[in-house]
């Protein structure tokens, strides 16, 4: 049955977990899917929604079911991420304002609507759909994505659903942050945690499955910290360029304010922009702390950074005044919607 996985890259632990738990006659009604973004927690739980969904039972690619969960349009699968919160809050349509300047607010917070329904907003809610019957086979796939960024109010209403569903429902439960998802909805799921992937299976995925240059792939692998999601982020040129010019910034190579700007104003464009590229910061800071204790670049993260590193002057102090000082910025970015200005009192704070 782990043939069923094989677009999996890694995970071959969490896939046999997967495996056996399926060929059980009953079947856990939820499961928590746990771990670093971009390592494959939704693609695991659409490939089993297929597979559970099939005709077949053996998620063939081809009967009618497995296609429409291809193509999104299976009645009997629910997403509920961020693409489908911007779609039923009207943001989607709102993305040309950030073509002519004006900022939108993100979509950061599943409210109760998305739980109990909202007639009015034309919102269908999930306890509304879970009590009926599936409409073409005997399950109905519920996947929430971030489900630690339900309200508390939809927390209580997602509870009592979560307790006690109609036996033809099952849920997936994804989530980054998993202390940040109460424990009452823990303590009701099957966990399955994700661990990083390891560089040389996301370097041979970007080499022979999108056909990245070798020398690009072994950059891009070594910096997206296990994480196939943030592998691809990288691999766009304006955002290396971005971080190549952050680096620059923080170890004093560039001096500017008006790149310190400009480079605050695109990172702070979105959520994830500014959790990678802090993840970036905590990343080049380890680098330097490493080469000053053990003299050499062995193992740093950050390898095309290791000259510049080497020729800066630096000491421990500041080091560990910045890493906290970037930690403090990531846990006050999650409230604070001028993130841009955040962050550019973050540089003006660290660099070198």
């Amino acid at each position: 049955m782990q043939e069923v996985f094989k677009d999996i890259i890694g995970h071959d632990r969490q896939k046999a977990l997967i495996s056996a738990i399926l060929n059980k006659e009953r079947i856990p009604h939820a499961f928590l899917f746990s771990g670093l973004e971009g390592t494959g927690k939704r693609t695991l739980a659409i490939s089993i929604a297929r597979k559970l969904l099939c005709k077949t039972g053996e998620d063939c690619g081809f009967c009618r079911s497995c296609m429409k969960v291809k193509r999104s349009t299976h009645p009997d699968l629910l997403v509920l991420d961020n693409q489908y919160l911007e779609w039923a809050t009207g943001l989607h349509s709102k993305k040309n304002l950030k073509e002519s300047g004006e900022r939108v607010k993100e979509v950061s917070s599943i409210s109760i609507d998305f739980i109990r329904g909202n007639e009015e907003k034309k919102i269908k809610g999930i306890n509304e759909e879970v009590i009926r019957h599936p409409h073409e086979g005997k399950k109905r796939i519920i996947i929430i994505d971030n489900i630690e960024n339900l309200t508390n109010d939809a927390a209580n209403a997602f509870l009592k659903t979560l307790e006690e569903p109609p036996d033809y429902n099952i849920f997936f439960l994804i989530t980054s942050r998993e202390n940040d998802v109460p424990v009452t909805i823990r303590s009701r799921c099957v966990k399955v945690l994700f661990n990083p992937i390891p560089q040389d299976l996301i370097k041979r995925y970007f080499v022979n499955i999108l056909g990245v240059e070798a020398k690009k792939a072994d950059l891009v692998s070594s910096i997206s910290q296990g994480s196939i999601g943030y592998g691809i982020f990288w691999l766009e040129d304006k955002n290396l360029e971005i971080r190549r010019i952050l680096g620059e910034l923080i170890l004093g190579k560039k001096k500017s304010h008006v790149l310190i700007t400009l480079v605050s104003e695109y990172i702070a464009k979105g959520n994830r922009e500014c959790l990678i590229f802090i993840g970036f910061l905590l990343s080049l800071f380890r680098d330097m702390f490493m080469i000053k204790k053990m003299g050499n670049t062995h193992n740093i993260i950050n390898k095309d950074f290791a000259d510049i590193i080497e020729d800066s002057v630096y000491n421990l102090k500041w080091i560990e005044s910045s890493i906290k000082k970037i930690q403090e910025t990531a846990v006050i970015m999650k409230y604070n919607i001028n993130k841009w200005l955040m962050f550019e009192n973050l540089l003006y704070n660290i660099m070198g």
